[in-house]
């Protein structure tokens, strides 16, 4: 039975797959199969890809997707079928969605949204932006946030902003008044804030015997004279608070040295401070006086003791004795309480802290500064016990740092740097380099500690930005004071915890900035603590240039760097000075009276004067510029400005002496009476050829503008040329030109010519200008000379004859000209018989006709 049944189901197995084999073989493959040719079903694309493919077989705004076997299809982002499903395989067509319709809002708060052809975007409403600036967003996540208008002062002036949500409000400040009458605005271009003039009604504003005065959005109200405020005050605002009344003292009650005092509508005599009254109280009588209290009769008991005391006229002060240091840093005190005189020789920091030690410099210098006898043996020695204490309490603040620490510190009188290295460990390179911002030193860490076993090993570089200035220099080693020296570098102190330091095994490097440079001879010195002065002993230059200078020491102290130099003798500097100044005023005066007289003489104007007016008015301002500014060396960039302004104008000076040389030319060789030089020609020459020259010179060489001794052109490196070859190009020019000039003029005589005057007038004016030319080139050779230190003849020659400049031109164009010196002698004729206006109109009228042949001729 068994076997039976398991047969039949064998059979039917067969059966089963016997049909599906042949159903298989009638159709190939299953649907979404196809067969390709060697037997094989493979996966029907339903979807090409092609959006005409996908809306002939999913419908309109579709989007299909393939599967195995099958596929299915979507509705385009921002497109719903009815059905809402978002999966289908039917043909349906999807419709544009509006998301400006979802609930919660697609934008957020404080935005619009606006629908598009299958999407949409926000907009931020007026008064609000996105947290991230973009205008336009479908993110709602953005955030609209509120705007802060009043960050861009949308009011205008004289107005308040106060921000709103999503907007902003306008309201004047007190004491203006919108010009709409609005109290609040949003439109600063329709709507302003205009002023009240409170005193167009001055008796309402601050009532009976007062002015009022309108000031910017307020106004002030001030008494009538003979009266005075209520409230003691000189002015007011309030008229219910103040009023003005009847001003008592004006009738000078009280005696001298008084002050009259109101209060509550009375008044009484009180005496000035720093006097008393006979009796010694300081309220007084009427008309009786005050006497001057001279506390400086107990000179002790008012400044203390190393102090004296000064008595003024109702007032004293005290000041201490060289050698002594106020406690406050100030030159002088009045409150003994507060401040005292301390011996400066005894002044040390209170501890060794940087701070503490910054203190004690700045007294010192303060004190140091107040000593006219900086030669004195006794100023010396102060100056030695100030080096002494800065080298102990530095070292001792170099002793707490840690091993290889370094440490640096800069004040406005010195800078410091340190550094130490502990347990006798000693660093590979075996040297030490401290630098600060001008000087540095190098030294070997065996010098520093002065022996093999060491708990701690220090060292520190001081430099002094201002001791240069306070230390005399004329004393040499030698004291020998034939040759001057001149301190070039900023003064250093090395110090070190060694202790034996004037012979070292190794000698210290140091590196200075030159300060200053001249054509010297440079020394490296150390100041000798015994002698008081600077001493050679022991340094030698290791190196020089024009910046810094290299020296080696055997020895620890206080190092600089000497130049052994020629300066004028004081005497001589005193005449030069006086000589300068009393010179170039009188030239001043000269220069001024010659423009006037260009200017305002109408006879003899011509192209000619105009020249020697803007001659005259370049060589006015450089002479001012001159006496005021030659000497500024302390300040580098108005030095430099100076220099650079007089290089400018000296410049125009030559140029409009060329410019007249060109004219001459025209008038005598080209064309005999010919038309002169058109004037905005001889401007852009006169004034734009030195412009231009000295914008070249400054933009290829900057650091030429200025030197140490004088506001001039760099002369050691040549940069004087950029104003001595234009110089003598214009000088040969002129010579050229009146060297053609003089031989026509020759001709000119040697025939017998009809215009006779007006030769001998064209060789008037040809001669004063070769003066002239002869006078200022003279001038500059002598210049050239005396600022390359030449000899001290040269120095007189040129400070005589570069001072007197102006004197030369207005004794060569208006002394020399008949017709400039018979307007004088009409203007004073006219002056001392105080004649009226218009009888200097009619002077002048006729003598301008009387002249006109002149004016005819061009000059």
């Amino acid at each position: 039975m068994v076997t039976q049944h398991c047969f039949l189901r064998l059979v039917a197995i067969c059966f089963h797959s016997a049909i599906i084999l042949s159903t298989t073989e009638a159709n190939q493959c299953g649907t979404g199969f196809y067969r390709v040719p060697n037997m094989t079903c493979v996966d029907d694309n339903e979807c090409d890809g092609s959006q005409d493919s996908s809306n002939a077989r999913c419908g309109v705004n579709t989007e299909c997707y393939n599967t195995v076997g099958s596929f299915y299809c979507t509705c385009k982002k921002g497109y719903s079928n009815q059905a809402g499903k978002a999966n289908f395989t039917t043909m349906t067509n999807c419709h544009e969605l509006n998301e400006c319709y979802q609930k919660p809002p697609v934008c957020g708060q404080n935005a619009h949204c606006y629908n598009t052809l299958g999407s949409f975007y926000c907009l931020c409403v007026k008064g609000f932006i996105t947290s991230s600036g973009i205008t336009n967003f479908t993110d709602g996540n953005a955030g609209c946030i509120d705007i802060n208008e009043c960050e861009t002062n949308p009011c205008g002036l004289n107005a308040i902003c106060t921000n709103k949500f999503g907007s902003f409000e306008c309201t004047c400040d007190d004491g203006f008044v919108s010009t709409t009458g609005e109290h609040i605005f949003t439109n600063k271009t329709k709507t302003q804030c205009q002023e009240i003039n409170e005193c167009l009604r001055p008796l309402e504003a601050c009532g009976h015997n007062a002015s009022c005065k309108n000031t910017m959005g307020s106004f002030n109200c001030t008494c009538h004279r003979g009266f005075v405020a209520t409230n003691g005050r000189h002015t007011f605002t309030n008229k219910t608070e103040t009023q003005c009344q009847a001003d008592l003292c004006l009738s000078r009650i009280c005696g001298p040295n008084t002050v009259c005092r109101h209060k509550a509508g009375r008044f009484y005599c009180e005496c000035s401070e720093g006097f008393s009254s006979a009796s010694g109280g300081t309220r007084v009588t009427m008309r009786a006086p005050c006497v001057d209290v001279n506390e400086c009769l107990d000179a002790e008991k008012a400044c203390g003791p190393h102090s004296s005391c000064t008595n003024t006229e109702g007032y004293f002060f005290c000041t201490c004795e060289e050698g002594f240091v106020s406690t406050n840093g100030e030159p002088s005190y009045i409150d003994k309480m507060e401040t005292r005189c301390q011996d400066l020789a005894l002044l040390v920091p209170s501890a060794s802290s940087l701070e503490n030690i910054s203190q004690f410099a700045d007294l010192s210098f303060a004190s140091l500064s107040k000593f006219q006898q900086r030669n004195s043996t006794e100023y010396h020695k102060l100056i030695s016990n100030f080096l002494v204490v800065m080298e102990k309490y530095t070292i001792q603040a170099a002793r707490n740092l840690q091993h290889e620490q370094r440490k640096n510190d800069s004040t406005s009188n010195f800078e410091v740097v340190m550094q130490a290295i502990r347990n006798n460990t000693i660093p590979k390179d075996g040297r030490v380099k401290l630098a600060t911002a001008k000087n540095s030193m190098v030294i070997g860490w065996n010098t520093v500690a002065g022996k093999k076993s060491f708990d701690v090993a220090a060292a520190a570089l001081i430099s002094y930005k201002q001791l240069d200035s306070l230390m005399a220099t004329s004393l040499s080693g030698d004291g020998s004071k034939e040759t001057e020296l001149d301190l070039i570098s900023e003064v250093v102190t090395a110090a070190v915890t060694n202790t034996d330091t004037k012979n070292l095994d190794e000698p210290v490097n140091l590196t200075f900035e030159n300060k200053k440079y001249h054509n010297g001879t440079v020394k490296c010195v150390s100041w000798d603590n015994t002698t008081y002065t600077w001493s050679a002993y022991g340094c030698k230059v290791n190196s020089t240039n024009r910046t810094y200078t290299v020296c080696s020491c055997t020895h620890l102290s206080s190092f600089a760097v000497l130049m052994a130099l020629h300066e004028i003798k004081e005497s001589d500097s005193y005449n030069l000075h006086l000589i300068t100044t009393v010179g170039i005023i009188l030239s001043l005066i000269c220069l001024f009276v010659s423009i006037l007289t260009f200017i305002l003489c109408r006879s003899i104007r011509s192209i000619r004067t105009t020249i020697h007016t803007h001659l005259c008015v370049s060589l006015f301002l450089a002479e001012f510029l001159f006496l005021i500014g030659i000497s500024w060396t302390a300040n580098k960039t108005g030095c430099a400005l100076v220099a650079g302004f007089l290089h400018y104008l000296f410049l125009a000076c030559f140029a409009w002496m060329l410019l007249e040389g060109v004219q001459l030319y025209l008038m005598v060789v080209k064309v005999f009476n010919a038309k002169s030089l058109r004037s905005k020609y001889m401007l852009l020459f006169g004034y734009g050829f030195p412009l231009l020259v000295v914008g070249i010179s400054a933009v290829a060489y900057s650091r030429g503008y200025g030197t140490d001794k004088y506001c001039w052109l760099d002369l050691t490196s040549g940069f004087v040329w950029a104003f001595l070859t234009p110089v003598c190009i214009i000088i040969l020019v002129n010579a050229g030109f009146f060297i053609i000039t003089v031989w026509r003029l020759v001709d000119k005589f040697a025939s017998l010519n009809p215009d006779m005057n007006e030769l001998k007038k064209i060789r008037a004016f040809t001669f004063t200008a070769i003066a002239q030319l002869c006078l200022l080139g003279c001038t500059w050779v002598f210049g050239m000379l005396h600022f390359q230190e030449g000899t001290i003849a040269m120095a007189y020659i040129f400070t005589i004859v570069n001072s007197l400049q102006g004197a030369f031109i207005f004794i060569l164009h208006c002394l020399f000209n008949k017709q400039v010196r018979d307007e004088y002698i009409k203007f004073f004729i006219s002056v001392c018989h105080m004649q009226k206006a218009s009888k200097y109109s009619e002077f002048s009228t006729s003598s301008t006709q009387g002249l006109k042949s002149t004016r005819e001729t061009g000059m």
